[in-house]
Order: structure tokens, then sequence, then C-alpha cells
């Protein structure tokens, strides 16, 4: 009886030691796990660090860029007013304003010819001669009208005009006070060179008259038939230099109205302009 109980004893001592090193294998296994989910733990504390430093960094550089895109948004808008601002803005208009002083026609305020008894400077007219000069020239090619037979070189009181098939023989579009003593013997060059300004008037005013517009008469008020418009002379003819101004005065007239067909064109262009703008907007 004795021996049975020290073997049952001993039996247990075997189980309990049997669950100790089970129980040992078993801590020693949970602690590798537990070591293995803590490095599991940080490496996923470093990867969320990670991704929220990269997320933090991609709002920052979407931030970035949507301020980047309402900067330039804006500023795209801000030129488009200004670009039709400026658009709308008639230079022509500015430059060259046509009236009346009196027996003169008058551009930028500068009178064009001579009257008993009113001594204009040559300093003036010509001065006024280059201001037609270059209005016709502005207005020729922003219209993309061609000069027929003659050109023209504004050079503000020295302009000049010239034959397109002899470019090289220089006309003066401007006088001086002894310009009078080559009509002597004919015709001076001061002549040849106005006529050759009427010629290349009498071209832009065809183009224009071919191209009606609205709310502007079908054509200038005074028809320029070889030299002479509104049936007047362009020509410094000896001792009628009244005729001489009617001249000038007629051929600005006709300058306003090329103006005025200018404008009315170019508004007519805005509107179709903004028009196709509006209907490619719609379609987008």
């Amino acid at each position: 009886e004795e021996a049975a109980e020290r073997a049952s004893r001993a039996r247990e001592l075997a189980e309990l030691r049997a669950s100790l090193a089970a129980a040992r294998r078993e801590r020693g296994a949970l602690a590798a796990e537990a070591t293995r989910l803590r490095a599991a733990q940080a490496a996923s504390e470093v990867e969320e660090e990670a991704w929220h430093a990269e997320m933090n960094g991609l709002g920052l550089t979407a931030n970035r860029e949507a301020e980047e895109a309402l900067r330039t948004r804006q500023l795209a808008e801000l030129c488009g007013r200004e670009l039709r601002r400026l658009e709308a803005v008639d230079v022509c208009e500015d430059v060259f304003r046509i009236g009346i002083a009196g027996p003169f026609g008058t551009i930028n305020g500068l009178r064009l010819g001579r009257v008993p008894g009113v001594a204009v400077d040559w300093a003036e007219i010509n001065a006024g001669l280059g201001q037609v000069a270059l209005l016709l020239v502005t207005v020729a090619r922003e219209a993309g009208a061609r000069f027929g037979a003659h050109a023209l070189l504004p050079m503000g009181s020295y302009s000049k005009a010239y034959k397109l098939d002899e470019p090289r023989v220089l006309y003066e579009i401007y006088g001086s006070g002894s310009a009078h003593l080559g009509r002597i013997f004919g015709s001076s060059r001061l002549d040849k060179g106005l006529a050759m300004l009427l010629d290349c008037a009498k071209d832009v005013l065809a183009y224009a008259a071919l191209r009606p517009a609205q709310g502007v008469p079908p054509a200038p008020p005074h028809p320029i038939v070889e030299e002479t418009v509104g049936g007047v002379s362009i020509r410094l003819q000896f001792g009628h230099e009244d005729r001489w101004t009617c001249a000038f005065r007629f051929l600005l007239e006709d300058l306003a109205w090329l103006l005025a067909w200018r404008r009315a064109t170019r508004v007519a262009g805005m509107g179709r302009h903004a028009n196709g703008a509006a209907a490619g907007g719609g379609g987008a």
C-alpha cells in the first residue's frame, strides 16, 4: 500500500512537471508572440505616422495647387477684363481728331491750308499733313486695304509719297515758305506729293465704301476724282490758296467718314467675336 502511494505521488509529480514544462513552453510562445506583436505594432505605428505625414504633405500640396489655380483663374479673369477694356478703346479716335475751325479743316487741332488774312505757318500745315498720311496708313493696314499706284511714308512733319513702281523717287508732303517758287515752271514736288496723298485716300475710301457699315452713309461726302476732292483741286495753284484750303477741308470730312466707318465695322466685329465666345462657352 505504501508502494502504491509512492507510485501515485510519483505519477502526480511527473504530471505536474509535464504541466509545468508545457506552461513554460506556452509562456515562451506567448512571450515570443507578444514580442512579435509589439514589433508589428511599432512598425504599424511607424507606417501610420509615415502615412499621416504623406497625407499631410499631399494635403498641403493640394491646398497650394488649389490656391495657385485660384490665382491663375483670377489673373486670367483680370487679363480678360483688361483685354476687353483695351479692345473697346478706339486708339484712332483718340489719336486722330478731325474738326472744323472756321474755313479750315483740322486734324488734332492742326489747320490745313491758308486763306487771305490768315497766314497759317508751314510748320502747322506740315504737321497736319503728316497726321493725314499716318491716319491713311494706319486705317489701311488695320482694314487690309491696299494702295493701288502710290504709297505713303508717314514721317511727321516731313512725310513723303512715292509711286509703287518707282519706290526710290520720293515726293514731299510738306512745304516751306518758298514752295511757291517751284510753280513758276509748273507743278511743284509738293503738288505731286499731295496728288499722291489724295490718290491713297481714294483707295482706302473706295475699299471702305465697298464694305457698308450699319449707321454710316454708303459713301464719303466728297468724291475724289483724279486730283480733285469734291470738285476742288488738291494742288496749291498760284493765287488759289482758299480753294486749296477748301480741298483740304473736303478731304478731312471724307476722312471723318472713314473713321466713322472704321468705328462701326470695329464694333460689329467685336459683337461677332463676343457672340462667338458666348456660343463656345455654352457648348462647353
